[in-house]
């Protein structure tokens, strides 16, 4: 049996990061992938012409000297994989009743712009900012991020605990908590540590890269396929992970068709809870089983449009769309976590070809809308009947179409020529993500804590790398994978 110094189990991103980097040092990898595209969430999936990503949307710490464009630069990449900087003046708007504010990078300019909006509330603001542009401090060094004093002392607030302190108006509050479908909670349980993480890492800028995600994706990839040491293998679902005598290391992996791999070590790029499954939860300290104890985070229902013979620069430009049918947003995810299809409407939406004109067929456009729902009601109908399942699911993407034409693009259901709708069922079958989670773990205090996993495994040799392992999104798990190749190389990144 051939012998490997590192087997990754998951071509995320947080998998391919690692990869690239040991395999660049000269290591000998070997990476597997149950699906048969690389990148997770992150991956592109093509139809008629049009390529769609279905959980990257736009991304953070990609200039010079970040976390992103570090990678990059060590892997040689940085002038192949490129980002562009959406417009600092306003990437992200947020609308509902008597609100169309676009959000902007620049903590002083947010500021300044709310004071003026909002002057009785002026020293609450810069109050409120002032507490963001800590958690800015520490925003590269994400590992230890929890364990910052400053920090610390926030972990069990949630966001409206701290409009609470302010007491901040409805409309403020509806501006400042826009971008929660970023987070998929609502202020009353989000986070405010990963509120303000989210928001500070923002604030030096929003991305996308100049050629769609693929091109990330595909970046990385390669570079572990490309060296003569390593050895790629999609759609290959790993089922089985060997202990030693003493159940002290992991010795081999074993696929679906009963392939065996040996390594030296052994990194886990899937939800850690399946490493459990397969190791044994026998092998697992009760301690350690306790650390794999969390909640999922929701997952979306997504509709992907191709549209022809439409100016959709007309109606959209390249910044992201959150909209509220109510201002109460704590009211409007309880009805979007519920069965059913809500009465009121939440949706964030954006047209990724007005950023790259690479994802469509020539004259066409695509338009990308998610909205948080209820998995457990779409697995239960799946179950049930696939006919109806289909049904419902159509009925509730026929909402948000019905929405965005009507508040946003005129005319827009007549120039659907592609229509693709998923739901949190879809992405559990084809990115192995557990109830179709978005995020890995729920981002609220009781799963965002000093106790959260991070790297270490219960077994010498085996190590996490992933959303739940320590916190969800591109840059951030670029991060984390960064600080785990320099852990076991002592090479830095940056």
């Amino acid at each position: 049996m051939e012998k490997y110094d590192y087997a990754i189990i998951g071509m995320g991103i947080g998998g391919l990061t690692t990869g690239a980097l040991l395999a660049e040092a000269g290591k000998k990898v070997i990476i597997f992938e149950q699906h048969y595209l690389p990148g997770g969430y992150g991956h592109t999936f093509k139809r008629e012409g049009f390529s769609f990503c279905p959980g990257w949307h736009y991304v953070w710490n990609c200039g010079k000297g970040e976390a992103v464009y570090n990678m990059l630069k060590k892997l040689g990449l940085e002038k192949e994989v490129t980002f562009e900087k959406l417009d600092p003046k306003g990437f992200d708007r947020v609308v509902s009743k008597g609100i169309d504010y676009k959000i902007g990078s620049g903590f002083e300019r947010e500021c300044s712009r709310l004071s003026v909006m909002f002057p009785n509330h002026g020293k609450q603001i810069k109050k409120y900012f002032s507490i963001i542009e800590k958690f800015n401090q520490h925003k590269n060094n994400v590992e230890k991020l929890l364990c910052f004093a400053y920090i610390y002392k926030y972990l069990k607030w949630t966001l409206q605990n701290l409009f609470d302190h302010f007491q901040f108006p409805p409309k403020l509050q509806l501006i400042l908590s826009g971008q929660s479908p970023v987070f998929l909670l609502p202020p009353n349980k989000l986070s405010l540590v990963v509120h303000a993480w989210g928001i500070a890492s923002y604030d030096s800028g929003a991305y996308y890269p100049t050629e769609h995600f693929e091109k990330a994706v595909n970046g990385l990839f390669n570079k572990i396929k490309d060296s003569k040491k390593c050895s790629t293998h999609l759609s290959t679902e790993i089922v089985k992970l060997n202990l030693n005598d003493d159940n002290t290391r992991v010795i081999s992996a074993e696929t679906k068709n009963g392939e065996m791999f040996s390594a030296d070590n052994f990194i886990f790029n899937g939800d850690p809870k399946l490493s459990m499954d397969l190791i044994g939860k026998e092998y697992f300290p009760e301690k350690f089983q306790k650390k794999l104890d969390y909640d999922y985070s929701s997952g979306v229902l997504s509709v992907f449009l191709g549209l022809k013979d439409i100016d959709l620069s007309k109606y959209m430009g390249k910044e992201n769309i959150f909209y509220y049918s109510d201002p109460d947003i704590n009211s409007l995810y309880e009805q979007h976590f519920a069965q059913g299809i809500p009465k009121e409407l939440q949706l964030f939406c954006n047209a990724p070809s007005l950023r790259s004109d690479a994802l469509c067929p020539p004259g066409c456009h695509q338009l990308v809308a998610i909205a948080p729902c209820n998995y457990q009601y779409f697995a239960d109908l799946r179950s049930k009947s696939r006919a109806e399942y289909i049904k419902v699911k159509e009925k509730y993407a026929d909402k948000l179409i019905d929405t965005i034409e009507e508040k946003f693009v005129p005319g827009l259901k007549s120039h659907i020529v592609l229509r693709i709708v998923g739901t949190p069922t879809t992405s559990e079958h084809f990115v192995f993500a557990p109830q179709g989670s978005s995020y890995g773990t729920s981002l609220d205090p009781a799963n965002v804590n000093i106790n959260r996993l991070r790297h270490k495994s219960p077994f010498k040799n085996m190590y996490y790398i992933g959303a739940a392992s320590f916190l969800p999104g591109f840059a951030p798990i670029i991060s984390f994978a960064s600080n785990l190749y320099e852990k076991l190389t002592g090479d830095k990144v940056q």
